[in-house]
């Protein structure tokens, strides 16, 4: 039996600064985008000819450079700015002309946000967003949590909240579920991830929340809390991603991968 906490059902203002307040633990949109297109989306992912592993967690494949591979190298950082621009048309360039998950919901955001949205920059430069993930069956990923600060050594962001939406293109028959602990790592499980990319499920309570999603759908989580996704069984799961960060009701939400 799945574990319901509080979920808002709709994207607006209002459940984005509930989700940041911690007032609901998600954000969770049935339908956000059509199942047939979902279905179309996730076979041509599937089948990219640049569709590759992560470099630590080699179960999960990914469309698109996410920063956690810069993993502070200057080389990388540098691979990952010059590649996001065509990354992002490439990967609208699948589906073409119809609106990609990621774009409708940037549009979204721009929109229903009353400062608008936009793309991040780190250091001067736009990052990409669209990570599109597939995890085969079996696959295994480690409980973690994500910070864009950990990721860049600093603060120099100034994101004082981030958020970490999926849309689920192609759910697998059982397993796939997102796993919410609903609490920061600790200094120790912090620590931990920076060579290990995630925490001991051993060393952890049960989630408190567990979703499961169904093909099409939008979940908006808080990134910086711990979090999982259980191994798909008979089947693969597909998703389009990206992380939405906030300074605040009066700053602009900025979004990347």
């Amino acid at each position: 039996m799945l574990k319901t906490g509080e979920i808002a059902r709709d994207l607006t203002a209002e459940s984005i600064r509930k989700l940041i307040a911690r007032a609901v633990d998600a954000i969770h949109v049935p339908g956000f985008y059509p199942a047939e297109l979902s279905a179309r989306f996730a076979d041509a992912i599937a089948a990219h000819s640049e569709l590759e592993a992560y470099e630590i967690q080699s179960s999960l494949k990914r469309l698109g450079m996410g920063y956690v591979d810069v993993a502070g190298r200057a080389e990388k950082a540098e691979q990952y700015h010059s590649e996001a621009m065509r990354s992002i048309w490439g990967i609208r360039d699948m589906i073409y002309p119809t609106l990609t998950p990621i774009d409708h919901f940037r549009l979204l955001l721009e929109e229903i946000w009353p400062a608008g949205a936009t793309l991040q920059t780190i250091k001067g430069n736009k990052s990409f967003v669209g990570t599109c993930r597939v995890i085969e069956p079996g696959g295994v990923m480690l409980p973690h949590n994500d910070r864009l600060a950990r990721m860049l050594g600093d603060d120099s962001a100034g994101l004082t909240g981030q958020m970490a939406m999926n849309i689920y293109l192609d759910m697998p028959p059982a397993g796939g579920e997102l796993e919410l602990w609903l609490r920061e790592p600790t200094p120790e499980e912090d620590a931990v991830q920076v060579t290990d990319d995630g925490i001991a499920r051993e060393g952890l309570d049960e989630p408190r929340v567990v979703i499961r999603p169904g093909n099409g759908d939008l979940v908006l989580f808080n990134s910086q809390l711990i979090h999982c996704v259980t191994p798909a069984v008979g089947g693969r799961r597909v998703t389009a991603s990206c992380f939405v960060g906030y300074r605040g009701d009066a700053a602009p939400l900025t979004y990347w991968s």
